[in-house]
Parts: structure tokens; C-alpha cells; sequence
């Protein structure tokens, strides 16, 4: 990785790695354990100046560029993808209302965002609409004189912890988005644990019930959630994932090498053996390619090139893609030892398959890349 960063760049991620690894590297399987990161790390991740870091220094947050953010996330992505994906929805979230929200929203929603002294969380899916946000049924009407939200929002990471939501609704057929306060008459949050990954970041089924908003909280224009609002926060959260994943394939390549440079079997260590060299060299190739990727996509996104999307799409699904495959190989190569429920490389196979489906499947990133890649080699021909 540290060849492809400037010098200031190689420090901040050092800071970064020592700030998150040092004190939680060995808590990944304690918090899964209790199915929620524990309150003293959320409240860590505000006063470390992680949850705003990404924020633009107008609503409160550090300004960080998109190269240290991504850094950021690597470092926890080592950690715990749970603890990583508490900082990303936050950010999608807070990253969207200070991009379109009013100016009274960023004046009283986002100072706290930006500091970190309340957690956001965004509620997309539902129960019958997953990929296909269009057909989100929770609604926004006025009943009695009154805006109220009705529907349930399911797998809310976080949601058992939040206390600021952004709720995509349908309002008179145009999709919409409000603010809704965990603290909201009509709110009600049940934890949906059982989940094969992402154990440490408190899911949760969120029902809403003429639960009233004012109107000052209705985020956008009428019409305005699917084609702008969504997109905004899907391209930082997929931006987010991809470094995540990184930084978990990092962890997973880091025990599968200790593993087989130690461990021997028919006289040999295995490192030694020709098929444990195959696996280990095309997890080590894909590895550098990710983080090549990864990089290329902050540096897009930082100077606004036109086709920051398509990197990002490109490094979103590659990186998880291949931390899939290659942590299903560490678990193979290790073993008893890679099943263990401590071990870093089973926690990496359990949550790298959730990583292909959110923000975006495989099979969804592949309908934008194909044509974008396509056009891209017919133009450069």
C-alpha cells in the first residue's frame, strides 16, 4: 500500500492504523459475541473524530479528502467490518443531508453529525425491496394536518443504535426522504440478529407507525430521493466498502501468511507446497490489485474526475469480489485453525459475502460497469 501513497498520505495512514488497531484489534470476536459494538467504542469513534471525519468542515466535519477517509477505512476494515460499517452509515448518511438538505438541516442537524455526538443511520431497504429501491413502500402523507411516516425499514445497520435516521418513503407517488429522530412517537426498532456477517453492527427492523415529523424534515425536493438523493449516498458508501474490504483482505492475508510460513505438513512448511503457492499467489496478486484500485478510485472521487462513479463501481466490486474468494482459500489452507470463530479468517468469509450485497450487488454493479467499460475501450480504440 505504501507505495502508491504520498509521504503525508503514508503518515496519515500510519496514525490511522496505530489510532484503530493498538487498542480494538483483538475485539472483533468479543463484540460479535454481544451482537452490538459496545457504547464505550461508539462513543470512541465520535470523540476520535472518526464518525465526521469525511464531512466537509462547514457542517462541523474534519474535511478529510477521500484518500484519508478511505485510509480511515482500511484501518478498520482490519479491525472489525462492523465497527467500519458504523463510520460508513453514518456518513452516507451525514454526507447526503449536507449535500441537499436545507439550510436549516445543516445548521441544526449537522453540527452533532459532524461532531459525532449523535450516530445516523440510513433506512433503505424493506422487506420486499432491496435492489430495486423503487419499490419502497413506506410512505410520507398528511393525516389530520399532520406529516406521518408509515412502513418498516428491515436489516438497518446500526439501527438498534442510531439516533438520527434518514427514511426514504414514497409521498403521492414521488420518492422522498425525511429525518426521523429515534426519540419520535411511533418509532419502534427490533433487533434482527441470527445474521451470517456484520454480528457486531446491531441490525435492526425499524416500524413506523403515523410516526409525525415536522416539516422542516423532509430532505429534498418532491421527486427528489431516487434519482439524487440515493445515488449520493450509495457513492459514498460503496466508496467506503471498497476500502473496508480492502483493509479486511489485508488482515486475512496477514494470518493465511504467518499461517503457512509457520505450520508443516509431510516434512515441509506449507508455503512450500506447490498448490498452497498457487492459492497464496493469486491472493497476494489480487490483494496489490485491490489496493491499486481502491487508490485509483479516491483520486477520482478527490478531483472530481467525471468517471469517479465508475471507479468507484469498479473497485467496489472488485475488491469485495475478491475478498470473497480469497477468504473462502485462507479458510481451506488453515483449516481447523480457519474455522475457529476467533479466527480473523473465518470472521473475513462470514462478513465479505455480505459485502457483495450491500450498497449494491454483484449482479446490480454489473449492469452499470459492463456498458461504462465497454464504451471506454470502444473510445480508446
Amino acid at each position: 500500500m505504501e507505495h502508491l501513497l504520498a509521504p503525508e498520505e503514508r503518515e496519515h495512514h500510519g496514525r490511522m492504523l496505530k489510532l484503530i488497531t493498538d487498542p480494538w484489534a483483538d475485539s472483533a470476536h468479543t463484540w460479535e459475541g454481544g451482537g452490538m459494538l459496545p457504547e464505550e467504542v461508539v462513543r470512541w469513534c465520535g470523540e476520535q473524530g472518526l464518525l465526521g471525519a469525511a464531512l466537509p468542515t462547514a457542517v462541523g466535519g474534519g474535511g478529510w479528502s477521500a484518500i484519508e477517509a478511505g485510509l480511515m477505512y482500511e484501518a478498520l476494515g482490519r479491525v472489525s467490518i462492523s465497527l467500519a460499517s458504523l463510520v460508513n452509515v453514518h456518513g452516507m448518511m451525514a454526507q447526503t443531508v449536507a449535500r441537499w438538505g436545507t439550510a436549516w438541516q445543516r445548521a441544526n442537524v449537522m453540527p452533532a453529525l459532524g461532531a459525532g455526538s449523535r450516530v445516523a443511520a440510513i433506512c433503505m431497504t424493506e422487506p420486499h425491496a432491496g435492489s430495486d429501491l423503487a419499490r419502497i413502500t413506506t410512505t410520507l402523507s398528511e393525516k389530520d394536518g399532520r406529516l406521518v411516516v408509515n412502513g418498516t425499514k428491515v436489516y438497518i445497520t446500526f439501527g438498534q443504535r442510531a439516533d438520527d435516521l434518514l427514511v426514504f418513503v414514497q409521498r403521492d407517488g414521488n420518492s422522498e426522504a425525511c429525518l426521523v429522530r429515534r426519540d419520535n412517537p411511533g418509532v419502534r426498532f427490533e433487533p434482527m440478529g441470527d445474521v451470517l456477517g456484520l454480528r457486531a453492527a446491531g441490525l435492526a427492523r425499524i416500524t413506523f407507525t403515523d410516526c409525525e415529523i415536522a416539516p422542516e424534515a423532509v430532505v429534498g425536493r418532491p421527486g427528489f430521493a431516487l434519482p439524487v438523493l440515493i445515488p449520493t449516498a450509495l457513492e459514498h458508501g460503496r466508496h467506503a466498502v471498497a476500502w473496508m474490504a480492502l483493509g479486511m483482505l489485508e488482515a486475512c492475508f496477514t494470518e493465511c501468511a504467518r499461517f503457512v510460513s509457520t505450520r508443516r505438513a509431510f516434512d515441509r512448511t506449507l508455503i512450500e507446497h506447490g498448490q498452497v503457492q498457487t492459492l497464496v499467489t493469486r491472493m497476494g496478486a489480487d490483494l496489490e490489485a485491490a489496493r491499486h484500485l481502491c487508490v485509483a478510485a479516491s483520486r477520482a472521487m478527490q478531483s472530481k474526475d467525471p468517471a469517479a462513479t465508475d471507479r468507484i463501481l469498479l473497485a467496489k466490486y472488485f475488491v469485495c469480489r475478491v475478498a470473497q474468494e480469497h477468504s473462502a482459500s485462507a479458510v481451506q489452507l488453515m483449516g481447523s485453525s480457519g474455522v475457529s470463530e476467533r479466527s480473523v479468517t473465518a470472521r473475513a468469509y462470514r462478513d465479505s459475502k455480505v459485502l457483495t450485497i450491500i450498497e449494491g450487488t454483484e449482479q446490480i454493479l454489473e449492469r452499470s460497469l459492463a456498458p461504462a467499460l465497454v464504451n471506454a475501450a470502444v473510445k480508446a480504440s
